[in-house]
Protein backbone atom coordinates (compact mmCIF):
# COMPACT_ATOMS: atom_id res chain seq x y z
CA UNK A 1 0.00 0.00 0.00
CA UNK A 2 2.13 2.83 0.91
CA UNK A 3 5.30 1.26 -0.84
CA UNK A 4 3.28 1.47 -3.72
CA UNK A 5 4.08 5.74 -3.48
CA UNK A 6 7.79 4.98 -3.30
CA UNK A 7 7.79 2.59 -6.62
CA UNK A 8 6.34 5.52 -8.78
CA UNK A 9 9.89 6.31 -9.12
CA UNK A 10 11.85 3.04 -9.96
CA UNK A 11 11.28 1.44 -13.80
CA UNK A 12 8.06 0.20 -15.02
CA UNK A 13 8.73 -3.40 -14.14
CA UNK A 14 9.70 -2.42 -10.39
CA UNK A 15 6.02 -1.08 -10.07
CA UNK A 16 4.54 -2.38 -6.04
CA UNK A 17 2.52 -4.82 -6.63
CA UNK A 18 5.43 -6.74 -8.54
CA UNK A 19 3.93 -7.95 -11.51
CA UNK A 20 7.21 -9.40 -13.45
CA UNK A 21 7.24 -13.63 -12.42
CA UNK A 22 11.45 -12.60 -11.89
CA UNK A 23 11.08 -10.39 -9.38
CA UNK A 24 7.87 -12.19 -7.74
CA UNK A 25 9.90 -15.53 -7.41
CA UNK A 26 12.86 -13.82 -5.89
CA UNK A 27 10.67 -11.65 -2.79
CA UNK A 28 8.78 -15.22 -2.45
CA UNK A 29 12.09 -17.30 -2.11
CA UNK A 30 13.96 -14.79 -0.25
CA UNK A 31 10.99 -15.08 2.38
CA UNK A 32 11.23 -19.04 2.00
CA UNK A 33 15.03 -18.59 3.18
CA UNK A 34 14.67 -16.61 6.15
CA UNK A 35 11.55 -18.14 7.64
CA UNK A 36 13.09 -20.88 9.74
CA UNK A 37 15.58 -18.35 11.30
CA UNK A 38 12.45 -16.26 12.10
CA UNK A 39 10.51 -19.26 13.60
CA UNK A 40 13.65 -20.16 15.61
CA UNK A 41 13.79 -16.92 17.05
CA UNK A 42 10.16 -16.09 17.89
CA UNK A 43 10.20 -19.57 18.98
CA UNK A 44 6.88 -20.24 16.75
CA UNK A 45 5.62 -22.63 14.61
CA UNK A 46 6.80 -21.50 10.33
CA UNK A 47 3.51 -21.73 9.37
CA UNK A 48 2.31 -19.02 11.59
CA UNK A 49 5.61 -16.81 10.31
CA UNK A 50 4.89 -17.86 6.19
CA UNK A 51 1.43 -16.72 6.53
CA UNK A 52 2.46 -13.62 8.80
CA UNK A 53 5.36 -12.67 6.20
CA UNK A 54 2.92 -12.99 3.04
CA UNK A 55 0.32 -11.22 5.36
CA UNK A 56 3.16 -8.29 5.72
CA UNK A 57 4.03 -8.53 2.45
CA UNK A 58 0.65 -8.21 1.08
CA UNK A 59 -1.48 -5.71 -0.70
CA UNK A 60 -3.09 -4.80 2.66
CA UNK A 61 -0.10 -4.24 4.26
CA UNK A 62 3.14 -3.50 2.43
CA UNK A 63 1.81 -3.95 -1.21
CA UNK A 64 4.96 -5.83 -2.87
CA UNK A 65 2.40 -8.62 -3.64
CA UNK A 66 -0.67 -9.25 -4.77
CA UNK A 67 -2.45 -12.22 -5.65
CA UNK A 68 -2.86 -12.70 -8.85
CA UNK A 69 -2.91 -15.61 -11.68
CA UNK A 70 0.73 -16.68 -10.94
CA UNK A 71 0.19 -16.57 -6.87
CA UNK A 72 -2.79 -18.38 -7.52
CA UNK A 73 -1.11 -21.20 -9.88
CA UNK A 74 1.83 -21.48 -7.50
CA UNK A 75 -1.29 -21.84 -4.61
CA UNK A 76 -3.06 -24.45 -6.29
CA UNK A 77 0.19 -26.61 -6.11
CA UNK A 78 0.65 -25.85 -3.31
CA UNK A 79 -2.70 -26.81 -2.14
CA UNK A 80 -3.38 -30.34 -3.70
CA UNK A 81 0.76 -30.61 -2.66
CA UNK A 82 -0.79 -30.42 1.43
CA UNK A 83 -3.17 -32.84 0.32
CA UNK A 84 -1.26 -35.63 -1.56
CA UNK A 85 1.36 -35.22 1.69
CA UNK A 86 -2.19 -35.31 4.04
CA UNK A 87 -2.80 -38.59 2.47
CA UNK A 88 0.17 -40.26 2.87
CA UNK A 89 1.48 -39.78 6.29
CA UNK A 90 -1.82 -41.16 7.57
CA UNK A 91 -1.54 -43.71 9.62
CA UNK A 92 -3.54 -46.36 8.25
CA UNK A 93 -2.45 -49.04 10.34
CA UNK A 94 -3.68 -47.46 13.22
CA UNK A 95 -6.74 -47.93 11.43
CA UNK A 96 -7.27 -51.14 10.79
CA UNK A 97 -5.96 -51.71 14.47
CA UNK A 98 -8.31 -49.71 16.44
CA UNK A 99 -10.95 -49.26 14.27
CA UNK A 100 -13.79 -49.12 16.16
CA UNK A 101 -12.82 -46.79 18.23
CA UNK A 102 -11.15 -45.02 15.91
CA UNK A 103 -14.19 -44.60 13.94
CA UNK A 104 -16.03 -43.90 16.87
CA UNK A 105 -13.72 -40.93 17.97
CA UNK A 106 -13.39 -39.70 14.20
CA UNK A 107 -17.47 -39.69 14.45
CA UNK A 108 -17.53 -37.19 17.66
CA UNK A 109 -14.27 -35.07 16.78
CA UNK A 110 -16.17 -34.52 13.21
CA UNK A 111 -19.50 -34.14 14.46
CA UNK A 112 -19.61 -31.84 17.57
CA UNK A 113 -17.21 -29.70 16.34
CA UNK A 114 -19.24 -29.21 13.49
CA UNK A 115 -22.78 -28.50 15.19
CA UNK A 116 -21.13 -26.08 17.14
CA UNK A 117 -19.90 -24.34 14.45
CA UNK A 118 -22.93 -23.89 12.64
CA UNK A 119 -24.10 -22.47 15.96
CA UNK A 120 -21.71 -20.26 16.30
CA UNK A 121 -22.79 -19.24 12.44
CA UNK A 122 -26.03 -18.86 13.11
CA UNK A 123 -24.96 -16.50 16.26
CA UNK A 124 -22.96 -13.98 14.03
CA UNK A 125 -26.22 -14.09 11.24
CA UNK A 126 -24.58 -16.20 8.65
CA UNK A 127 -27.16 -18.10 6.49
CA UNK A 128 -27.75 -21.79 6.62
CA UNK A 129 -25.21 -22.69 3.42
CA UNK A 130 -22.18 -20.54 5.06
CA UNK A 131 -23.47 -21.85 8.53
CA UNK A 132 -22.39 -25.51 6.81
CA UNK A 133 -19.46 -24.46 5.94
CA UNK A 134 -18.26 -22.37 9.05
CA UNK A 135 -19.30 -26.02 10.37
CA UNK A 136 -16.73 -27.82 8.59
CA UNK A 137 -14.48 -25.51 9.28
CA UNK A 138 -14.63 -25.97 12.90
CA UNK A 139 -14.37 -29.86 12.17
CA UNK A 140 -10.49 -31.16 10.87
CA UNK A 141 -7.74 -30.82 12.50
CA UNK A 142 -3.59 -31.61 11.96
CA UNK A 143 -1.49 -33.62 14.15
CA UNK A 144 1.27 -30.84 14.59
CA UNK A 145 1.80 -32.35 18.09
CA UNK A 146 2.63 -35.69 16.88
CA UNK A 147 6.10 -35.57 16.32
CA UNK A 148 6.22 -34.77 20.04
CA UNK A 149 4.78 -38.03 20.68
CA UNK A 150 6.99 -39.84 18.84
CA UNK A 151 9.94 -37.80 20.72
CA UNK A 152 8.26 -38.97 23.98
CA UNK A 153 7.86 -42.79 23.07
CA UNK A 154 4.35 -42.60 23.45
CA UNK A 155 2.87 -42.75 19.76
CA UNK A 156 2.32 -46.75 20.15
CA UNK A 157 -0.35 -45.45 22.98
CA UNK A 158 -3.50 -46.60 22.56
CA UNK A 159 -4.89 -43.00 22.52
CA UNK A 160 -2.53 -41.84 20.74
CA UNK A 161 -3.29 -44.26 17.88
CA UNK A 162 -7.19 -43.61 18.30
CA UNK A 163 -6.35 -40.13 17.93
CA UNK A 164 -4.67 -40.68 14.77
CA UNK A 165 -6.98 -43.10 13.55
CA UNK A 166 -9.77 -40.62 14.20
CA UNK A 167 -8.23 -38.13 11.71
CA UNK A 168 -8.54 -40.21 8.57
CA UNK A 169 -12.27 -40.39 9.62
CA UNK A 170 -12.47 -36.68 10.43
CA UNK A 171 -10.78 -35.53 6.93
CA UNK A 172 -12.52 -37.88 4.74
CA UNK A 173 -16.04 -36.74 6.57
CA UNK A 174 -14.72 -33.06 6.10
CA UNK A 175 -14.05 -33.57 2.39
CA UNK A 176 -17.27 -34.96 1.50
CA UNK A 177 -18.84 -32.29 3.60
CA UNK A 178 -16.71 -29.94 1.37
CA UNK A 179 -17.83 -31.10 -1.79
CA UNK A 180 -21.52 -31.26 -0.68
CA UNK A 181 -21.01 -27.62 0.20
CA UNK A 182 -19.38 -26.38 -3.11
CA UNK A 183 -22.19 -28.32 -5.03
CA UNK A 184 -25.02 -26.48 -3.53
CA UNK A 185 -23.44 -23.28 -3.72
CA UNK A 186 -23.12 -23.73 -7.54
CA UNK A 187 -26.71 -24.92 -8.01
CA UNK A 188 -25.26 -28.45 -8.91
CA UNK A 189 -26.66 -30.55 -6.28
CA UNK A 190 -28.78 -32.56 -8.58
CA UNK A 191 -29.95 -36.07 -9.36
CA UNK A 192 -27.02 -36.53 -11.40
CA UNK A 193 -24.23 -35.29 -9.04
CA UNK A 194 -25.69 -37.43 -5.80
CA UNK A 195 -25.52 -40.57 -8.37
CA UNK A 196 -22.09 -39.40 -9.01
CA UNK A 197 -21.50 -39.41 -5.35
CA UNK A 198 -23.23 -42.09 -4.60
CA UNK A 199 -22.17 -44.56 -7.02
CA UNK A 200 -19.60 -43.32 -9.42
CA UNK A 201 -17.29 -41.58 -6.93
CA UNK A 202 -16.64 -45.13 -4.39
CA UNK A 203 -16.56 -46.88 -8.13
CA UNK A 204 -13.29 -44.26 -8.85
CA UNK A 205 -11.83 -44.91 -5.64
CA UNK A 206 -12.00 -48.28 -5.76
CA UNK A 207 -10.19 -48.59 -9.05
CA UNK A 208 -7.97 -45.76 -7.53
CA UNK A 209 -7.23 -47.84 -4.81
CA UNK A 210 -6.27 -50.86 -7.34
CA UNK A 211 -4.96 -49.48 -10.07
CA UNK A 212 -2.21 -46.93 -8.33
CA UNK A 213 -0.52 -49.40 -6.12
CA UNK A 214 -0.29 -51.67 -8.53
CA UNK A 215 1.46 -49.22 -11.13
CA UNK A 216 3.42 -47.74 -8.51
CA UNK A 217 4.84 -51.64 -7.23
CA UNK A 218 5.67 -52.71 -10.67
CA UNK A 219 7.28 -49.42 -11.47
CA UNK A 220 9.30 -49.75 -8.38
CA UNK A 221 10.61 -53.18 -9.77
CA UNK A 222 12.59 -51.61 -12.56
CA UNK A 223 13.69 -48.23 -11.53
CA UNK A 224 15.53 -47.59 -8.37
CA UNK A 225 13.34 -45.62 -5.31
CA UNK A 226 15.08 -42.70 -5.88
CA UNK A 227 14.80 -42.57 -9.25
CA UNK A 228 13.28 -39.40 -11.11
CA UNK A 229 11.18 -41.23 -12.79
CA UNK A 230 9.42 -42.71 -9.69
CA UNK A 231 8.93 -39.19 -8.46
CA UNK A 232 7.61 -37.89 -11.44
CA UNK A 233 5.14 -40.92 -11.67
CA UNK A 234 3.70 -39.67 -8.34
CA UNK A 235 3.09 -36.11 -9.34
CA UNK A 236 1.58 -37.31 -12.52
CA UNK A 237 -0.90 -39.43 -10.01
CA UNK A 238 -1.46 -36.25 -8.37
CA UNK A 239 -2.79 -34.35 -10.88
CA UNK A 240 -4.14 -36.91 -12.77
CA UNK A 241 -6.23 -38.26 -10.09
CA UNK A 242 -6.96 -34.67 -9.16
CA UNK A 243 -8.53 -34.06 -12.81
CA UNK A 244 -10.76 -37.18 -12.93
CA UNK A 245 -12.02 -35.97 -9.68
CA UNK A 246 -13.03 -32.67 -10.99
CA UNK A 247 -14.58 -34.55 -13.89
CA UNK A 248 -16.72 -35.99 -11.26
CA UNK A 249 -18.30 -32.63 -10.17
CA UNK A 250 -15.61 -33.15 -6.99
CA UNK A 251 -13.03 -30.87 -5.87
CA UNK A 252 -9.66 -31.64 -6.91
CA UNK A 253 -8.19 -31.31 -3.36
CA UNK A 254 -10.28 -34.66 -2.57
CA UNK A 255 -8.89 -36.07 -5.13
CA UNK A 256 -5.39 -35.04 -4.36
CA UNK A 257 -6.13 -36.95 -1.21
CA UNK A 258 -7.41 -40.07 -2.69
CA UNK A 259 -3.92 -40.09 -4.57
CA UNK A 260 -1.92 -39.89 -1.38
CA UNK A 261 -3.94 -42.45 0.30
CA UNK A 262 -3.61 -44.85 -3.04
CA UNK A 263 0.29 -44.90 -2.34
CA UNK A 264 0.26 -44.71 1.23
CA UNK A 265 1.49 -48.62 1.30
CA UNK A 266 3.80 -47.79 -1.54
CA UNK A 267 6.05 -45.14 -0.20
CA UNK A 268 7.78 -45.91 3.06
CA UNK A 269 7.78 -42.83 5.28
CA UNK A 270 11.51 -43.51 5.99
CA UNK A 271 12.32 -44.01 1.97
CA UNK A 272 14.00 -41.60 -0.45
CA UNK A 273 11.34 -40.86 -2.27
CA UNK A 274 9.43 -39.66 0.79
CA UNK A 275 12.16 -37.41 1.29
CA UNK A 276 11.71 -36.34 -2.27
CA UNK A 277 7.97 -35.44 -2.21
CA UNK A 278 8.74 -33.98 1.43
CA UNK A 279 11.87 -31.98 0.58
CA UNK A 280 10.12 -30.61 -2.86
CA UNK A 281 6.82 -30.01 -0.86
CA UNK A 282 7.88 -28.79 2.36
CA UNK A 283 10.56 -26.55 1.03
CA UNK A 284 8.40 -24.86 -1.81
CA UNK A 285 4.87 -25.96 -2.72
CA UNK A 286 3.60 -25.92 0.97
CA UNK A 287 5.32 -22.46 2.34
CA UNK A 288 4.40 -20.67 -0.85
CA UNK A 289 0.60 -21.72 -0.18
CA UNK A 290 0.85 -20.40 2.83
CA UNK A 291 2.15 -17.22 1.66
CA UNK A 292 -0.54 -16.90 -0.67
CA UNK A 293 -2.88 -17.51 2.03
CA UNK A 294 -1.36 -14.54 4.25
CA UNK A 295 -1.61 -12.53 1.33
CA UNK A 296 -5.33 -12.48 1.94
CA UNK A 297 -5.39 -11.75 5.41
CA UNK A 298 -6.06 -8.19 6.40
CA UNK A 299 -5.07 -7.32 10.41
CA UNK A 300 -6.28 -4.04 10.04
CA UNK A 301 -9.68 -5.11 9.64
CA UNK A 302 -9.30 -5.90 14.07
CA UNK A 303 -8.59 -2.11 14.57
CA UNK A 304 -11.30 -0.53 12.06
CA UNK A 305 -14.06 -2.86 12.97
CA UNK A 306 -13.07 -3.98 16.90
CA UNK A 307 -15.76 -6.08 16.88
CA UNK A 308 -14.41 -8.40 14.85
CA UNK A 309 -11.77 -9.49 17.65
CA UNK A 310 -15.30 -11.02 19.53
CA UNK A 311 -15.34 -13.28 16.04
CA UNK A 312 -12.05 -14.36 16.87
CA UNK A 313 -12.99 -15.35 20.45
CA UNK A 314 -16.28 -17.34 19.15
CA UNK A 315 -14.57 -19.18 16.77
CA UNK A 316 -11.11 -20.57 18.63
CA UNK A 317 -13.65 -21.23 21.90
CA UNK A 318 -16.51 -23.15 20.05
CA UNK A 319 -13.91 -24.74 17.68
CA UNK A 320 -11.40 -25.67 20.53
CA UNK A 321 -14.74 -26.74 23.06
CA UNK A 322 -16.01 -28.69 20.10
CA UNK A 323 -12.79 -30.98 20.26
CA UNK A 324 -12.34 -31.09 24.05
CA UNK A 325 -16.04 -32.18 24.09
CA UNK A 326 -15.40 -34.55 21.60
CA UNK A 327 -11.99 -36.30 23.07
CA UNK A 328 -13.98 -36.05 26.83
CA UNK A 329 -16.89 -38.61 25.27
CA UNK A 330 -14.44 -40.69 23.56
CA UNK A 331 -12.36 -41.12 26.70
CA UNK A 332 -15.31 -41.19 29.04
CA UNK A 333 -16.43 -44.27 26.76
CA UNK A 334 -12.98 -45.78 26.17
CA UNK A 335 -12.35 -45.66 29.92
CA UNK A 336 -9.36 -42.92 29.44
CA UNK A 337 -7.82 -41.14 32.14
CA UNK A 338 -8.04 -37.74 32.42
CA UNK A 339 -3.86 -37.08 30.78
CA UNK A 340 -4.63 -39.44 28.16
CA UNK A 341 -8.26 -37.63 27.65
CA UNK A 342 -6.18 -34.39 27.47
CA UNK A 343 -3.52 -35.80 25.00
CA UNK A 344 -5.81 -36.71 22.38
CA UNK A 345 -7.13 -33.38 22.34
CA UNK A 346 -3.89 -31.70 22.19
CA UNK A 347 -3.03 -33.78 18.90
CA UNK A 348 -7.14 -32.49 17.45
CA UNK A 349 -7.13 -29.09 18.39
CA UNK A 350 -4.34 -27.73 15.90
CA UNK A 351 -5.88 -26.44 13.07
CA UNK A 352 -4.15 -25.72 9.95
CA UNK A 353 -3.78 -27.23 6.38
CA UNK A 354 -7.32 -28.27 5.39
CA UNK A 355 -9.12 -25.85 7.13
CA UNK A 356 -6.78 -23.10 5.53
CA UNK A 357 -8.12 -24.85 2.29
CA UNK A 358 -11.50 -24.49 3.73
CA UNK A 359 -11.23 -20.94 3.98
CA UNK A 360 -9.95 -20.01 1.54
CA UNK A 361 -13.00 -21.88 -1.02
CA UNK A 362 -15.16 -19.60 2.12
CA UNK A 363 -13.76 -16.61 0.83
CA UNK A 364 -13.63 -17.09 -2.86
CA UNK A 365 -17.30 -18.33 -3.32
CA UNK A 366 -18.13 -15.53 -0.60
CA UNK A 367 -19.50 -17.58 2.29
CA UNK A 368 -17.89 -15.97 4.63
CA UNK A 369 -16.73 -12.21 4.70
CA UNK A 370 -12.87 -11.05 5.32
CA UNK A 371 -14.18 -10.44 9.25
CA UNK A 372 -14.31 -14.00 9.72
CA UNK A 373 -11.88 -15.12 7.05
CA UNK A 374 -8.99 -13.00 9.52
CA UNK A 375 -10.83 -14.65 12.57
CA UNK A 376 -9.99 -18.23 10.69
CA UNK A 377 -6.60 -17.26 10.26
CA UNK A 378 -6.28 -15.87 13.97
CA UNK A 379 -7.38 -18.99 15.33
CA UNK A 380 -5.04 -21.44 13.09
CA UNK A 381 -2.03 -19.38 14.52
CA UNK A 382 -3.57 -19.76 17.94
CA UNK A 383 -4.53 -23.17 17.67
CA UNK A 384 -0.63 -24.05 16.40
CA UNK A 385 0.61 -22.93 19.57
CA UNK A 386 -1.79 -24.19 21.77
CA UNK A 387 -1.74 -27.33 20.76
CA UNK A 388 1.72 -28.85 21.22
CA UNK A 389 1.86 -26.84 24.32
CA UNK A 390 -0.47 -28.93 25.95
CA UNK A 391 0.47 -31.88 24.15
CA UNK A 392 4.12 -31.46 25.74
CA UNK A 393 3.08 -31.05 29.19
CA UNK A 394 0.54 -34.51 29.07
CA UNK A 395 2.93 -36.00 27.33
CA UNK A 396 5.53 -36.55 29.89
CA UNK A 397 2.91 -37.07 31.98
CA UNK A 398 1.37 -39.92 30.03
CA UNK A 399 4.94 -41.63 29.42
CA UNK A 400 5.35 -42.05 33.11
CA UNK A 401 2.05 -43.78 33.06
CA UNK A 402 1.55 -47.60 32.55
CA UNK A 403 -0.40 -48.76 29.74
CA UNK A 404 -2.70 -51.05 31.36
CA UNK A 405 -3.81 -47.62 33.16
CA UNK A 406 -5.74 -47.51 29.97
CA UNK A 407 -8.39 -48.90 28.46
Amino acid sequence: MFLSAVSANFPATLLLPLRDPVYILGVLLVVLLVTPWISLRLRVPTLIVLMGLGCLLGSNLLGVLERDAQMILLEKMGLLYIMLIAGLQMDLSNLRQLGARSLLFGLLTFGIPFGIGVISAQILGLGLLASALVGILYSPHTLIAYPIMARLGIAQHEAVGVAVGGSVVTSVLTLVGLSIVQALAQGALTLTFILKLAIGFPVFVGLCFWLIPQGMQRLLQKVPEASPIAFLLVLSTLFVTAALTQLLGIDAIVGAFIAGLALNRQVPRTGSLMYQIEFIGNCLFIPLFLVSVGILANPTIFFSAPENIGTVALVVIGAMGGKWLAAGLAGWRFQYSAVAITTMFSLTCSRAALVLVIALYGREAQLIGPGLFNAVIAYIAITCLVGPLIAEACGQRLSRLPVATEG
